[in-house]
């Protein structure tokens, strides 16, 4: 099974950034977990009152399916001033991270995304501009395990702006609220709880947006 060309993906209010090429069926199977992790945390909680208890729901729930959670624990929120884009906070973060090839993967996703009116406009109205949402950078690791690193983002500001990942903000005009956790796919508990997966996205399907790659 080859490697899809794919450097993301747009489904409810998540955005996937795919470090290297995923292969096509755990591309589609990361889209299943979270369309039904979406969709369990906005049964247990308000999406956007609630943000805190809707996170760990969401957590729960991919736990639930096969992802262990790495430490066991969900980090703290932490506050952070944006200078500039959310698109250039995102990236600056990225690069502080150990694989030196996260920033240039969430360059790539973002510059695709920027460019897919349809993506964009599904992302801006399922987070509220915003509001709360979800960045989440996906990679094999050394022995092909399938690994994320989940951030719940809250952006404050005093007018919402479509488009908002790419909006200039003022100095001191916006601060991100975050919070994230590491988790590793099980394949083999995730494939005991598939058909149970199933019948769930039989009956809720987010629409989904791929990111194709920038042709070199």
């Amino acid at each position: 099974m080859s490697p899809a060309t794919f450097s993301g993906l747009v489904t409810g209010p998540n955005l996937f950034s795919y470090i290297g090429a995923l292969h096509l069926q755990e591309h589609d199977d990361l889209a299943d977990c979270h369309n039904i992790a979406t969709k369990s945390a906005d049964l247990a909680h308000h999406r956007y009152l609630a943000a805190k208890d809707w996170f760990e729901e969401y957590v729960r729930t991919l736990w639930f399916l096969g992802w262990s959670l790495y430490g066991d624990a969900i980090n703290t929120r932490t506050a952070h001033v944006v200078a500039g884009s959310v698109a250039d906070f995102l990236v600056q973060s990225a690069a502080a991270m150990k694989d030196v090839r996260q920033a240039n993967a969430m360059i790539d996703t973002l510059d695709n995304l920027q460019s897919d009116h349809g993506a964009l406009s599904s992302f801006d109205g399922e987070t509220r501009q915003g509001e709360t949402f979800q960045v989440i950078p996906a990679r094999y690791d050394a022995q092909g395990h399938l690994n994320i690193a989940l951030y719940k983002l809250e952006l404050k500001v005093e007018t919402r702006r479509s488009r908002f990942l790419f909006w200039q903000w003022e100095k001191r005009s916006a601060t991100i609220v975050q919070q994230r956790a590491f988790l590793q796919l099980d394949r083999r508990e995730f494939e005991a709880k598939r058909a149970l997966m199933k019948k769930h996205l039989e009956a809720h399907r987010m629409r989904r947006f791929t990111l194709k790659k920038t042709a070199p």
